[in-house]
């Protein structure tokens, strides 16, 4: 139940300020979380695009069949049909690849950036603190009852806040590396499902080039890996004198044609297929590299939470041994307070006498 409304008037009328609601402002945050911001929102849109584009990244433009019947029967496919998704172009399916793998790149580059930065700050920050542990020096450590090795309460608090905060940026990191490794796998599936449906298509206008003759009643076969001429002279004389005489010489033309169109775009097929194979192996590629990064992260992630819990143990130690020391006087204190003592006195005795 909220009461917050409640709790606001009894403070008005006490005439004090009203409980405000929180309102998030990235300019608030430090360079580090603005960065991984950045980076996310980035992930985000990538991703976005990704699953707004897929349907139509996916589905391939139907094949212009080239025989009489396959005409006859794309003018009656042309009725529209529903609500249905327009397919994209090869050139746009291969600007998406492009694009999306440059974007998958330089987000790669960004995360181990801020990586590589952060480890900076963390080495900087265990660097000043050492330096100003360093400065009391071992007489100074001495006379205030610890050892060379004993840490402050207030130095016991700086290390467990630098732990804790590289073990953060480390998490948010590994979320960033996470979320980009899933719109990679993302991109690298549509990829595999193009390649996957563009080698069936293949097949499919392989087995209609190489299947039964084009007329009914006679045998022409087509051979994809040469011309019609040479496959029309290939023939045996009985099968040429049959051909020659049931078809005119416009039908031979025509024929010869259309097995033309058919090997160029069979060859048209066969480049799409080298084009998307090279995207899937570039992306693939990223991917394997995104994943190693991860499991390293996630090593070191393992390493920092069993690095916690040794210096939990030791905090919890240290703390146990100062609360011992300063319920009794140490033997530095005791040594060095009585050198002290001893020194004005016989400064007081010199002066005296």
């Amino acid at each position: 139940m909220d009461i917050t409304a409640q709790f606001n008037l009894c403070l008005k009328e006490r005439e004090s300020s009203g409980v405000e609601s929180f309102v998030f402002q990235l300019s608030t945050l430090n360079e580090f979380l603005k960065e991984a911001y950045r980076i996310n929102s980035h992930i985000s849109e990538l991703t976005t695009y990704l699953r707004s584009v897929r349907v139509s990244y996916l589905t391939l433009q139907p094949h212009r069949p080239t025989n009489h019947r396959a005409r006859h029967q794309d003018v009656t496919s042309q009725l529209p049909n529903g609500d249905r998704s327009q397919p994209l172009t090869d050139a746009q399916r291969t600007r998406i690849d492009n694009e999306t793998r440059q974007l998958l790149t330089t987000m790669s580059s960004a995360i181990q950036q801020l990586q590589e930065t952060t480890q900076i700050s963390s080495d900087l920050d265990e660097s000043l603190a050492q330096q100003k542990r360093s400065k009391g020096g071992f007489l100074g450590r001495w006379a205030a009852g610890g050892g060379i090795t004993s840490k402050t309460p207030e130095e016991l608090e700086g290390i467990e806040a630098r732990d804790t905060i590289k073990k953060h940026r480390d998490s948010v990191i590994w979320f960033l590396q996470r979320r980009l490794e899933g719109a990679g796998e993302m991109q690298r599936s549509m990829v595999e499902v193009r390649v996957k449906r563009e080698v069936e298509r293949s097949r499919s206008v392989l087995y209609k080039a190489r299947g039964p003759g084009l007329v009914d009643g006679i045998g022409i076969g087509i051979d994809i890996s040469g011309s019609s001429a040479n496959h029309l002279s290939a023939t045996d004389p009985a099968t040429r004198a049959v051909m020659e005489s049931t078809l005119s010489p416009e039908q031979i033309q025509m024929f010869e044609r259309e097995q033309e169109d058919m090997l160029r775009h069979y060859n048209s097929e066969l480049d799409k297929i080298k084009t998307a194979e090279a995207s899937l192996i570039e992306i693939s590629s990223l991917q394997t590299e995104l994943a190693a990064n991860l499991e390293i992260q996630s090593e070191q992630i393992s390493q920092l939470v069993a690095d916690d819990e040794f210096a939990r143990e030791n905090v919890e130690k240290g703390n146990k041994n100062l609360k011992e020391a300063t319920t009794r006087r140490s033997i530095a204190q005791m040594i060095f307070w009585g050198a002290v003592g001893t020194s004005i006195f016989v400064v007081t005795w010199d002066f005296i006498f």
